[in-house]
């Protein structure tokens, strides 16, 4: 380690956010005869609106007090614990998934989970609630219920104090008047976090917020930079992927065949540099071609695809240069005669 580097901070053990049986479990309401199991809740009750009958959740997350390390460091576990983004964890160290925040560095080994290693679906639910589909990438989250006090700056700022505890935070849109805001995370990932940890959590007002998924922004501008996002992380991960010298020679090889002599672009492959003599007419060092260890196209292999090239672009010119040969109109009728003759 160089004197210039700080030291890493290691990391102590996680805390137990909470005791067992500190909190007090109440059994939802029934308010149909049959429980949907995809949407949690009752089905064929009030078609009110089911957040007027949420309460605040008892436990939140506290990223500073609590997180730490868990058997999942030693285990290798790459996902988080769901509890402990909603603050209710009894294991602490003990548990078997991480207690650290996702950054937008991480790996995931499945891209069909969520951080939480729960399973996405094809599709989102109608109330854009649950874990979500793996047909699109969403870092954007809706929040609805908040109560406003003051002027739209006032509450952006408020907004943002509470969420960019679980992320970094890319844009933010606050609906003034609405109670609603728009929240985009740089990374999927912190955008799961959040949404598990805010789900039915107050802001500075003792509001019950309204977390989900955020619908597709309509909006052309946004549609293009998420576009050219979304490709330029493609083109990064195919090019990462790809060995250099296949696409070297891929290049060099469709150059060729457009008639362009393409030199390639290499380090220094000859052989040693010429060595100054002290006297002036000492002839030159030969240079002497060394050919490039684990190079795809050997270097006879290039030779003879640029002579090819060369003798293409002459046949292309000399065709064009030839003139085209006049035809005698009289000599098509040679072999017709009149009766006469």
């Amino acid at each position: 380690m160089s004197e210039t580097e700080p030291p890493k901070k290691k990391l102590r053990p996680a805390r137990k956010q909470v005791l067992p049986g500190q909190v007090d479990k109440k059994q939802e309401v029934q308010t149909g005869k049959e429980y949907n199991i995809w949407y949690n809740k009752w089905a064929g009750g009030d078609r009110e609106d089911s957040y007027s009958n949420k309460v605040k959740s008892q436990t939140r997350c506290n990223v500073a007090r609590d997180s730490g390390y868990t058997r999942a460091q030693t285990t290798g576990m790459k996902y988080c614990c769901l509890f402990f983004a909603r603050g209710c964890c009894p294991y602490g160290f003990e548990c078997e998934y991480l207690h650290v925040l996702p950054s937008a560095a991480t790996q995931l080994p499945d891209t069909s989970k969520d951080c939480f290693a729960r399973e996405k679906f094809s599709d989102y639910r109608d109330d854009m609630g649950g874990v979500g589909t793996f047909t699109r990438e969403n870092r954007t989250l809706y929040v609805g219920r908040i109560k406003e006090n003051g002027p739209g700056e006032e509450t952006e700022e408020i907004v943002r104090r509470h969420f960019q505890e679980w992320g970094e935070i890319d844009r933010m849109r606050v609906l003034q008047h609405r109670g609603v805001a728009f929240v985009t995370y740089v990374s999927e990932y912190s955008a799961q976090f959040a949404k598990e940890s805010m789900a039915c959590q107050s802001l500075d007002n003792d509001e019950i917020l309204n977390v989900r998924w955020a619908t597709e922004d309509p909006n052309p501008t946004t549609k293009v930079i998420e576009k050219r996002r979304l490709e330029d992380i493609g083109k990064d991960a195919i090019s990462n992927r790809m060995d250099p010298k296949i696409i070297d020679a891929v290049r060099q090889i469709r150059a060729l065949e457009d008639g362009v002599i393409l030199e390639p672009e290499e380090p220094d492959v000859y052989g040693a540099e010429e060595q100054q003599s002290e006297e002036d007419d000492q002839p030159p060092v030969k240079k002497q071609r060394i050919e490039k260890p684990g190079a795809l196209l050997s270097s006879e292999t290039m030779e003879g695809l640029r002579y090819y090239a060369e003798l293409r672009k002459k046949q292309a010119a000399s065709a064009k240069a030839k003139p085209a040969a006049r035809v005698n109109p009289l000599a098509l009728t040679a072999g017709y005669g009149s009766d006469s003759d």
